[in-house]
């Protein structure tokens, strides 16, 4: 059973196989995903460049492994099409003076190198981006995609979701296209959790949700057949069967590994005798140190990962690993304006459908910004928040009288800090307050713009900043400190 075939913007209409061109036939390359991903995630410049590259490559594989059957089946038609004839005697009883086998011996003879899977991890706190990174290549792609929760998987046999579930959505999502399945991406979530009870102080009861979902996974990301039933009809009676080849799905796990900062940090400190982090001209002096821009994550190495609580065999089928750093402030207050389905972009929208003007100044985004950051749940923590903040103005302006809404950074602030009886309210304006709407708009962002200038005047003039001890250097590179 078949359905419809890809029609996302890299697939030939002639193939399943990704044909890397735009419907304007521009060429995708590496740096043409990773422009794409720009528009919709923020920061994370080495991590967009890291998954550019493993799914360019990933279906560069799949082409090569397409194009290397075609090649095969040719040459092998081409051979008995030649030896059927014999002496021209246009007998179809002759048969080919070499068994069929040899031909497909030989047509399987090619000296194309056939290209390794490229799995991928992604590694990095609750919130930033590693899910929306994977939904945003499967949607320029146009392939299926499919979302697995690790911390529901179990060995086969008992209670929870085998790790065939993988396989089964990703067919749902593609309408039970096999052909259509098999070039998808699988995201498994939460891949953490399957790290090994005994590195989180567990009994030595069975394992059946770590290490042995672990070796469930290992032959399903290397490249295997696996066979799924769907149940339909009305009460389910009717069960059709689907075999899938898992060698051309790319599968990318990702969690956030909480605590593997501490055992990077045991090993380089084991290895060298010395600590993290240390300043030059400090008491610390010998210790090791990074910069302010960099992270403990940047060091992770495939030991770390093992000694989490993943097993090697598991590690060593990912050939890509990469970090997600945590988000700043400056990075939160770019995913609030500048995505192209940024959270404040959606509500002004939404506010635009039924008739108001829904605005917000710069120092109320800033204040935004550093409420998620402070909250711990990254950018997802952005949506809760907005939704608290305007609920009760999404509430009353529908079928009211007002059509301009102004949100100012008093709002915000006591929004956060206070009871709610003690809250500000965003400024209401009518159709004839256009003006005044305007104008308070400007105003509170042209106070944050001098305070702004001021602080960088201050800066130019060698004075310290607000925070920050002057007798405190800076640490200027990475590396140790003889």
């Amino acid at each position: 059973m078949t359905g419809a075939r890809p029609s996302g913007p890299l697939f030939r209409r002639a193939s399943t196989v990704p044909m890397f061109t735009y419907s304007n036939q521009q060429h995708l390359s590496p740096r043409a995903i990773k422009a794409y991903l720009d528009n919709y995630v923020i920061g994370q410049e080495h991590a967009k460049m890291v998954i550019a590259v493993a799914v360019y490559n990933h279906y560069l594989r799949a082409q090569n492994l397409e194009d290397r059957k075609r090649r095969m089946r040719k040459d092998f038609d081409s051979r008995l099409r030649s030896d059927a004839i014999i002496e021209d005697i246009p007998d179809e009883s002759v048969q080919p003076t070499q068994p069929k086998a040899f031909f497909v011996a030989e047509a399987e003879e090619d000296d194309t190198p056939v290209l390794e899977k490229t799995n991928v991890l992604l590694l990095g706190p609750t919130g930033s981006g590693k899910t929306l990174l994977m939904q945003t290549v499967a949607k320029v792609l146009g392939v299926p995609f499919a979302m697995v929760d690790c911390t529901s998987l179990t060995q086969a046999g008992y209670i929870g979701d085998d790790v065939d579930i993988c396989i089964q959505r990703l067919l749902a999502s593609a309408d039970y296209d096999v052909e259509k399945a098999e070039f998808g991406i699988v995201v498994l979530d939460e891949c953490d959790k399957l790290a090994k009870p005994a590195r989180v102080g567990f009994s030595s009861t069975k394992d059946i949700s770590g290490e042995g979902v672990q070796q469930a996974l290992l032959q399903m990301l290397e490249g295997s057949t696996v066979t799924v039933t769907r149940k339909s009809g009305t009460a389910g009676q009717t069960k059709e069967s689907y075999t899938v080849n898992t060698n051309n799905i790319l599968f990318v796990l990702s969690g956030a590994f909480v605590g593997l900062e501490n055992i990077i940090e045991e090993r380089v400190s084991d290895k060298h005798a010395i600590g993290f982090k240390a300043v030059p001209g400090s008491a610390a002096m010998g210790k090791f140190f990074m910069p302010s821009n960099a992270h403990v994550l940047n060091y992770v190495e495939v030991q770390d990962l093992t000694k989490y609580g993943m097993i090697p065999e598991l590690v060593g089928r990912i050939p890509h690993i990469s970090p997600l750093l945590p988000l700043s402030e400056a990075d939160m207050l770019r995913i609030i304006t500048e995505p192209k389905n940024s959270i404040m972009k959606q509500y002004e929208h939404s506010f635009k459908m039924f008739g108001v003007e829904l605005k917000f100044t710069t120092p109320a985004l800033q204040a935004l910004a550093k409420s998620a950051l402070e909250q711990g749940t990254g950018a997802r923590g952005l949506k809760g928040i907005m939704a608290r903040l305007l609920l009760n103005v999404n509430y009353e302006l529908p079928e009211s009288s007002t059509k301009y809404v102004l949100v100012t950074e008093n709002v915000v602030k006591t929004f956060m800090n206070t009871n709610e009886s003690d809250r500000a309210r965003p400024f209401y304006f009518s159709r004839g307050e256009q003006y005044k709407f305007l104008n308070e708009l400007a105003s509170e962002n042209q106070v944050a713009q001098a305070l702004l200038v001021e602080s960088q005047t201050r800066d130019r003039n060698g004075e310290s900043v607000s925070g920050q001890d002057e007798d405190e250097p800076t640490p200027q590179r990475v590396g140790f400190i003889e």
